[in-house]
Order: C-alpha cells, then sequence, then structure tokens
C-alpha cells in the first residue's frame, strides 16, 4: 500500500521533534486570534461563536424549497439557510424557455424572478440569519438584487440582512458552466460586488475553491487556486473599480471542500488561513488585522459520497464533518447519505444537521481551540500541503494569473490530469473505498434501499408553465422601461455598474432571461444564449 498525500508527499511511520526542527511559534502558527491565525481567528474558537449549521435546500418549485427551510429549521439548522439554484436559473434562462422545461426544479431552486424569491420566502425572515444562495456565477447580480428588493418590500433595513449571494466567475472552468460567457460573468461579478462594498451591505461572496477539488485537484493545487482566486478577485476590485482593499476584504469567502483524508483535510484549512494572512500583509498592504482573517466554510465532500453501500456514506459524512470543526470553519453543510442518488431526502438532512450537532455538543471538540497544533504530524502536514500550493501558485503566477493560466489551458491540463490519476489509482486498487473497490457486496445483498426524493418531467413542466401565465399576466409597462434602460447602461462600459439598473428591473418583475438577454444584447451577443429565443423588447 502507497503512504503519501493526494499531492505527492511520502507519509513517513511516525514523526517527531526533528520533523518540524524550523518551526517558529510565533513565526508560523500564533496564539489562536493573532497573525498569521494558523489557530483561528477567536481567542476563544467556538466558545464564543459556534460554527453556522445547515443544509442546502433546492428541490421542486419555490414552495417545495421553501416548506424544505422550515423542515430544516424544525431540525435544528441553525445560523442561517443555504438554498442553490436549478441549471436553468443558474444559467439564467427562464422556467418557460424550451431547453429549461424538463430541468426545472431538478437540481435546485427555480429561482428565475423576483416572484419566485417571494415564494421562498414566504414566512420566513429576511434578519435574524444568514440568507446563502448558491449556483453559478451567472445570477449573483440577480440573487442580490432579489434581496435588496424583497428587503425594501417588506420594510426591512438592508443594514440588518446578512449572508452570501454572489459567487465568483472561476467556478465555470471547474465544472459548473452557467451558458453565459466568462468575461460578462466576471463584470456582473465586479459590479455586484462593488455595490455590496460602496453601500456597506453585509452580503458575502464566495470565492469558491470547493468546484476544483470536487472536479479532482488535488489540496495543494485547491489552496494554490484558492488563493489565485482571491488574489485575481480582490486585485480587480482595488486596480479596476478603485476600492480599497481593507473594505474590498469585508466582502469574499472560501467555500472549500473537506474529504476523508482527515489529518490532511485538517492542515489543508489551517494552511490556507496562513497563506492567505501573509498574501494579504506583503502583496495587498492590508492595514487591519480583520483583512488579514479569510472567511472560511466547509462543505463536505459530494464527490466521496457513493453510490454503493450508501450508509457507509454516513460515516464518512462525520470524518469530514469532525475534521472541518477541529480546522476551525465558520460554518459547515453537509454531503449526504444519499449525495450519489439526489438531493436530500428528509432522512438524509436530518442525519447530516445530527451529524453536525453530536459533533458540536457531543465529542468536545468544540472546546478547545485548534487541538490538533503542535502535533508534531499535523504541523508537518500543514508546512508541507503549504509548500507545495506555493510552488502552484508561483506557476499560475509566471503565466499572468489565474484567467490567463486557464487560458493557456495550464490550470485544466492540471485538473484533468490529476482526476485521471484518481480514477486510475481507483482502478488498480492503489486507492480503496469501501463498499466500491473494497469489501464490495453484490447489488441483491444491500441492506438499505435510499429513500430517493424525486421531482417529475410533470412538475418541472408544471414550473415552467407557471412561468409563461404569470409573465402574461404582469403589467409590462414597468417591464419594458427597466429593461429598456438596462440595456442602455449596458452600453457604457465595462466599469460602469449595472447594479441599480438590475434591481429597477428586478423590482419591475423582469426575469432573470430578460435581464440577461438585454444585457447581452448590449455586447453584440444573441438575446438567448442557446439561440433559440428572439428578444421580445424594442430596445432602440
Amino acid at each position: 500500500m502507497k503512504y503519501a498525500t493526494d499531492y505527492g508527499y511520502e507519509i513517513k511511520p511516525a514523526y517527531g521533534p526533528r520533523d518540524v526542527a524550523g518551526l517558529d511559534y510565533e513565526r508560523d502558527l500564533g496564539d489562536p486570534g493573532r497573525f498569521p491565525y494558523t489557530r483561528g481567528y477567536h481567542p476563544e474558537g467556538y466558545r464564543s461563536r459556534m460554527w453556522t449549521r445547515r443544509m442546502t435546500a433546492g428541490l421542486g418549485s419555490s414552495r417545495d424549497a421553501n416548506l424544505a427551510l422550515k423542515k430544516y429549521r424544525a431540525m435544528g439548522q441553525t445560523g442561517g439557510l443555504c438554498v442553490i439554484h436549478d441549471r436553468p436559473s443558474s444559467s439564467c434562462i427562464d422556467a418557460d424557455h424550451p431547453m429549461a422545461r424538463k430541468e426545472n426544479g431538478v437540481l435546485g431552486w427555480p429561482g428565475s424572478s423576483l416572484a419566485e424569491f417571494e415564494a421562498l420566502m414566504e414566512d420566513i425572515p429576511l434578519t435574524g440569519q444568514s440568507i446563502t444562495l448558491l449556483g453559478c456565477c451567472a445570477p449573483s447580480a440577480l440573487r442580490l438584487a432579489y434581496v435588496v428588493a424583497l428587503a425594501a418590500k417588506r420594510g426591512d433595513p438592508l443594514a440588518e440582512i446578512h449572508g452570501s449571494v454572489t459567487e465568483s466567475p472561476f467556478s465555470n472552468p471547474f465544472g459548473q458552466t452557467d451558458v453565459q460567457p466568462f468575461d460578462l460573468d466576471m463584470k456582473l461579478f465586479l459590479d455586484s460586488s462593488e455595490y455590496i462594498v460602496r453601500n456597506r451591505i453585509r452580503m458575502r461572496a464566495g470565492i469558491v475553491g470547493q468546484h476544483f477539488q470536487e472536479s479532482g485537484g488535488n489540496d495543494a493545487q485547491a489552496l494554490a487556486i484558492e488563493l489565485a482566486m482571491l488574489k485575481e478577485v480582490c486585485g480587480r476590485l482595488v486596480g479596476e473599480r478603485g476600492l480599497a482593499f481593507d473594505d474590498v476584504m469585508r466582502l469574499p469567502y472560501q467555500l472549500v471542500s473537506i474529504g476523508t483524508r482527515f489529518f490532511e483535510e485538517i492542515a489543508k484549512v489551517r494552511a490556507l488561513r496562513r497563506m492567505w494572512a501573509r498574501m494579504a500583509r506583503a502583496h495587498f498592504g492590508a492595514q487591519s488585522d480583520k483583512a488579514c482573517q479569510l472567511l472560511i466554510a466547509v462543505h463536505t465532500s459530494g464527490r466521496t459520497m457513493t453510490y454503493q453501500q450508501p450508509l457507509n456514506n454516513v460515516v464518512r459524512c462525520a470524518i469530514q464533518t469532525l475534521a472541518g470543526a477541529i480546522a476551525g470553519c465558520t460554518a459547515i453543510d453537509n454531503a449526504t447519505l444519499d449525495n450519489a442518488y439526489a438531493e436530500p431526502s428528509a432522512l438524509a438532512a436530518q442525519m447530516s444537521l445530527n451529524t453536525q450537532h453530536i459533533v458540536a455538543v457531543e465529542t468536545g471538540v468544540a472546546d478547545v481551540v485548534d487541538p490538533l497544533a503542535g502535533s508534531y504530524f499535523v504541523e508537518r502536514l500543514t508546512n508541507e500541503v503549504e509548500a507545495a500550493a506555493y510552488r502552484v501558485l508561483a506557476e499560475i503566477d509566471a503565466r499572468g494569473g489565474l484567467v490567463a493560466a486557464i487560458e493557456q489551458g495550464y490550470v485544466p491540463d492540471l485538473l484533468e490530469s490529476e482526476a485521471r490519476r484518481k480514477f486510475r489509482a481507483l482502478d488498480s486498487g492503489e486507492r480503496l473505498v469501501v463498499g466500491v473497490n473494497h469489501l464490495a457486496v453484490a447489488p441483491h445483498e444491500e441492506l438499505f434501499e435510499v429513500p430517493v426524493q424525486e421531482v417529475e418531467a410533470s412538475d418541472a413542466e408544471a414550473i415552467g408553465r407557471r412561468m409563461a401565465e404569470w409573465k402574461r399576466a404582469r403589467d409590462m409597462a414597468p417591464v419594458e422601461a427597466s429593461v429598456r434602460r438596462l440595456h442602455a447602461e449596458a452600453g457604457q462600459g465595462e466599469r460602469h455598474n449595472l447594479m441599480p439598473a438590475i434591481i429597477a428591473a428586478v423590482e419591475s418583475y423582469a426575469t432573470a432571461g430578460e435581464i440577461m438577454g438585454v444585457i447581452r444584447v448590449a455586447r453584440g451577443l444573441e438575446y438567448d444564449p442557446l439561440g433559440m429565443l428572439q428578444c421580445p423588447f424594442r430596445l432602440h
């Protein structure tokens, strides 16, 4: 059997003082709450603030997702809600689009208008909890507009609403393609981010390293990509949008994937905190301690959840949750035992939330900050993954940054090569996965049948029909006025911020497809990214 990390560091059978001989406590670790924050940002850790425990919702109609959110709260979901878009609304095409009719609500929430967001949030407060909306970069500006518009409609002060609704465009090259071009996604991400910072809205932007690792990248590569994404995004907001770096750092959080290699995952998160703190000071000239503290949320790895023997996934989820907690994350949302089958059933969601509750209140890991600090093995792993990540980051920087490294094929080749290596290791038996290539059983011997939660084709079609009927019933005068304004402003250059015009269009009940469509037309693109619809508005 091979004993090595996924980035190639060979693991010895035992570790001692010589393995961390160059470690300087104050320089490389520091007490919790002190630079370089390897050990965490808060001196008392979870004693002062427990991590947010949540499950991702989104299946069927907006009403279905609303009921799921209420059910999760009854199950003990704490601190916030998390909802993911379905594929059509992630790509900013409407539910009545010919290509959406069979996909609506299948893998998420059909959030293509303010009306859908109102239905999603019926009887659920915008304040008093974090509001997290996920699902590709393209609808980021729309999600922010939904929150701003609904807050105004309800009379909720925007300053009292917090969460995360925007997502960086780098998810696209790593498996979350939303059919909109990268440059358009980047522009709208920068627009929404600038709007949040200048208006001091308490909304975060997801810089999602999870997608890279879930697509096959290793721990060191993931760290490098995460730092490169932050470097690119923060650099553009400072250099192109004229924002102060310390103000920009109120915006991003990093969503990392935590797999089953327990000690390696803990080391990765510790290294990420340290690497960012040093980059914030050395590269960006951070003036405040807060700007050196990268908010880190964890998603336990869906990639590791197997179709075979699904009850094994409960154990995997528990190990990964424990790793995320020991590493000192600020929020966890879990993969589930039925992750390889469908969106979470009520049983799977309950099991995953209970896993977090058990780790939080029964294990004692929340009592002590960074309990594995000083472990010869963990400190050596932290150093090794950091060093390997810096080597990858240097290659990215040498190519002109992350955008250039993607365009030149370096990052896609890196990802494909690593994913192929992982599959070869699985096929050869070098890497063992219980129930897949180790201790497998015949299908008829399975002792548990997964209660799959399904969306029927007729349900998806019904969502499309409701959208078409709702569109016909709207007052079209304000819709047409708002999209004409948006089209005119979208022609005013890359640095002209479209958020005020997008918010006005959302408030008029223009849809995602209509809003994105007229922006596309102003940029010389087809109204419909799939080339099936004509623009319904007279824009000149």
